[in-house]
């Protein structure tokens, strides 16, 4: 099957595990020219564009051999762009509150990462960012053309129009916890197949290794543990954590008439029970949809001490931590790090969300067809034509996409067949977060240097009858009218997540309960009020 089906994302957050932490300048429109060059071919143009510099924001761990592939990249494409990338890498915690000072101030940035679990569709309705639209389907950026078709565009337009560029293999990227198979084996429990299994496991070390770490987490904690899903029913969409909210960032989840055309009630994190009265069973009280967190305080006995902190967990030592939550795409990839610190360490996956994902069952696998991971091209940037070019070049050729995806061929990886590659042993010193740049259905290569069951999981996400499709899954939240109400909340709601996702506060169900007596007085009915008027005039346009 076509490798079109990449959401991840995570949702998601997407994240690579790696068990130590469980974890743009000078504008010339005229002169840009269409053609490119490749990294093994040359430029098909003699006129190259006066130099410019474009400023990108991501986040993440910056690649040791970034400046490697970046001048790779000048060499082979002076002829064509002439253009150098500032590449500013901020820490994962730190890179909403950024990007939104940057938008707050007017600084220039030429592209930045935004997702629907970030702040995508408020910052669109706030005008924060250009429509793409001119781009696509453009046979002057051929590169786009071949590589975004039409049916992906239209599954993450934006009230109609092109704001992201959307980055996926897959409709999403399914959560796992890496087990280290050597430790599980060493104290004698068996393969983990269910979450019953995995306590018994932690148990297990724990009783063995007091000293050791059974399950490390960061600050999303083990991320989907104990999550409700709708398996495709139309009368609910769940948001149970704050990464799910289709509403402004706060998660309330909506429940609709049996025949999907009328809003019966949206609830979120500590609202009172009357609020879920009217909801479908068995989502119909608080526990059913936000319940989860109070399973996380049941799991804290066994993460490391300070989850919040990240230099915390950079210093935990990876040969003592037993397990760590992630993704299926980052699971390789984390272990092969982690194994330069512990050579003698071995991993398997746990798909923990769900008895039939770990069965690989059809329409187990949440999604609304959208890309979770995407960037964009704030209104302060002076260059979007010229940023336009460097992401045409980037998807006009497999070796182009491979250069900034996998990094130097025979130095970091080689060819394995026409799509699939194996990495060297210099691979982890170019761990470049493809999620931010370069994921494409059309263009990325399988790691084929994994167990066959990984492959086999793999494909399995690729598989679209593995996916069932949220209902008012093409619903946009237009911010604008309860701007400050949503101003003031988000950030004593953050401070909140925090705690619950972590399971850091024992007493959970009071800390929500009294955070949402906060949020009340921030203009959270307004909020509500707003989103319920919104999923009605949706519905009654003919949404689903």
């Amino acid at each position: 099957m076509k490798r079109y089906f990449k959401k991840a994302a995570i949702p998601a957050l997407v994240v690579t595990i790696s068990l130590g932490t469980i974890l743009s300048a000078c504008s010339n429109k005229g002169s840009d020219s269409a053609s490119s060059a490749s990294p093994n071919g040359t430029a098909t143009t003699a006129t190259a564009p006066s130099p410019a510099t474009l400023k990108f924001m991501l986040f993440g761990e910056k690649p040791a051999d970034l400046g490697e592939v970046l001048a790779k990249f000048e060499e082979v494409s002076k002829d064509t762009l002439n253009t150098k990338l500032d590449i500013e890498y901020n820490p994962s915690a730190d890179h909403k509150q950024k990007m939104q000072l940057k938008m707050s101030t007017g600084e220039a940035v030429d592209l930045m990462f935004d997702a629907p679990w970030m702040f995508l569709y408020n910052n669109v309705s706030l005008g924060y960012y250009q429509q793409l639209d001119k781009y696509f389907n453009n046979d002057q950026y051929p590169g786009l053309k071949k590589a975004f078709p039409p049916e992906m565009l239209e599954s993450n337009k934006i009230n109609g129009h092109i704001y992201s560029i959307p980055f996926l293999t897959s409709y999403t990227d399914p959560f796992i916890i890496s087990i280290r198979k050597d430790i599980r084996e060493e104290v004698g429990a068996a393969p983990v197949k269910s979450l019953d299994d995995y306590k018994k496991y932690l148990d297990a070390v724990q009783a063995k290794h007091p000293d050791y770490v059974a399950a490390a987490i960061g600050g999303r904690g083990i991320y989907r543990l104990g999550i409700p899903q709708e398996n495709g029913r139309k009368d609910i969409r769940l948001a149970a954590v704050v990464q799910d909210s289709f509403t402004g960032g706060i998660p309330f989840s909506v429940a609709l008439s049996a025949d999907g055309k009328k809003v019966l009630g949206a609830a979120t994190i500590g609202d009172p029970e009357s609020e879920f009265a009217k909801f479908p069973a068995p989502f119909n009280t608080h526990d059913s949809i936000y319940g989860h967190f109070g399973t996380r305080v049941e799991y804290r006995k066994y993460n490391n001490k300070d989850p919040l902190s990240a230099s915390a967990n950079q210093a935990l030592d990876p040969a003592k931590n037993a397990s760590g939550e992630g993704n299926l795409l980052g699971f390789t990839a984390g272990n092969a790090v982690a194994k330069k610190a512990v050579p003698n360490a071995t991993f398997e996956p746990f798909f923990y969300t769900s008895p039939d994902v770990q069965n690989m069952k059809p329409a187990a696998l949440r999604t609304d067809f959208r890309a979770n991971n995407s960037v964009v091209i704030p209104t302060t940037s002076k260059n979007a034509d010229r940023t336009m070019k460097f992401l045409d070049w980037l998807y006009s050729s497999k070796d182009n996409h491979d250069l900034f995806e996998l990094g130097i061929e025979g130095e970091h990886w080689t060819k394995d067949g026409e799509n699939g590659f194996k990495p060297t042993d210099k691979a982890a010193n170019y761990s470049f977060q493809g999620y931010e740049l370069t994921w494409n259905p059309n263009l990325s290569r399988i790691n084929t240097n994994q167990d066959p069951e990984v492959l086999k999981y793999i494909k399995y996400a690729m598989d679209k009858n593995s996916y069932y499709q949220v209902a008012l899954s093409g619903f946009i939240f237009d911010a604008k009218p309860v701007a400050t109400e949503l101003g003031k909340i988000k950030p004593k709601l953050q401070q909140t997540a925090d705690l619950l996702m972590t399971g850091m506060e024992p007493k959970w169900k009071e800390l929500a309960q009294k955070s949402n007596k906060e949020w009340r007085d921030m203009g959270l009915e307004t909020v509500r009020a707003e989103v319920i008027k919104q999923v009605q005039a949706y519905l009654d346009g003919g949404g689903k």
